[in-house]
């Protein structure tokens, strides 16, 4: 059996209302061409997120909703689906609530856009970034530190959490196993911003929903074990 061994410090926890490069001007111009709005082309860059939105609020509420599940699930979801998330959204926090986590991280960025094109019909959108810096604390450890991956982060974040957080309420079987398959679905992005091998330490940004982590609030250090998947 491994012996991973982590200090983990909490550095920070901030709400956010938008993720990172969820909506480029190339998606707006794919949008606005969805909806058949003439002569994209020659919508000046700085101006595509106002004109997309503008031309959003041409529809009623639920139309302009199917419009962008069209575009970013169409894939994904049916006709009836899409109908149903299109009313919900102006409801339920979908983005933590959807029965299908997969989607999570598409309905907020979903939820963003509308919000921005129909702020009194739609709530706010939030989802959290945190920034942890994890130290290892033996040899061994230094691997997950180099090269972390989601099912690492993610068991990562839920040591730092009570066993009644919902993370582990639902996924606590793969969280101790070799496979935590649903850990992408959790960390939504992550990127390394300040690895020293000198002190064997790595901070990471990480964004996800509120739902995952929300437990973690008021937390500043503790220690981990955790393991990435094949590991064990």
């Amino acid at each position: 059996m491994p012996n991973f061994k982590y200090k983990v410090e909490v550095l920070e926890l901030k709400e956010i209302h938008e993720m990172p490069n969820a909506w480029t001007n190339e998606d707006f111009k794919n949008l606005l061409v969805h909806i058949e709005y003439d002569d994209v082309a020659s919508i000046p860059d700085d101006e595509l997120k106002d004109m997309t939105c503008l031309a959003l609020s041409d529809f009623e509420v639920d139309e302009a909703a199917i419009k962008v599940l069209e575009y970013r699930l169409g894939d994904t979801l049916n006709k009836g689906q899409q109908k149903n998330l299109a009313e919900e959204l102006k409801e339920d926090r979908l983005w933590e609530e959807y029965s299908n986590i997969k989607l999570h991280e598409e309905l907020f960025n979903i939820g963003c856009i509308l919000y921005w094109t129909f702020p009194k019909k739609f709530s706010t959108p939030d989802i959290v970034n945190i920034k942890v810096k994890i130290t290892s604390l033996n040899q061994e450890s230094s691997i997950n530190i180099k090269a972390p991956n989601e099912s690492f982060l993610a068991r990562i974040l839920n040591d730092g959490m009570d066993s009644s957080n919902i993370m582990s309420r639902l996924f606590n079987s793969s969280i101790k196993s070799d496979s935590f398959p649903e850990a992408e679905h959790i960390i939504w992005q992550y990127e390394s911003i300040d690895f020293s091998p000198q002190d064997n330490a790595n901070t990471i940004s990480i964004y996800t929903s509120w739902n995952w982590i929300n437990k973690l609030r008021g937390v500043e250090m503790y220690e981990s074990a955790a393991f990435s998947d094949g590991q064990l």
